[in-house]
């Protein structure tokens, strides 16, 4: 019984840890919000969850820069 307290008292020094360091954030980004990254220098910069980026930002711009290299084929399948 003494090992379960233990292991217990142990994940909650852990966890508190890991939130006053930054790297647990309970309070996860508007899902209606806009679907653009900031700009960082000129890059792309894509709101951080809790299980990676934020992948409707990923796919509108994987969508819009799909668009410009249509665009810059001249709208052409191949070669």
């Amino acid at each position: 019984m003494t090992i379960v307290f233990v292991v217990v008292g142990i994940a909650v020094v852990a966890a508190a840890a890991w939130f006053v360091v930054g790297k647990f954030d309970a309070s996860l980004p508007d899902a209606g919000s806009d679907l653009r990254p900031d700009e960082r220098a000129g890059d792309p910069a894509f709101d951080v969850v809790l299980r990676g980026y934020r992948m409707d930002e990923v796919d509108a711009t994987i969508a819009e820069l799909q668009s410009q290299i249509e665009t810059l084929k001249g709208g052409k399948g191949g070669r």
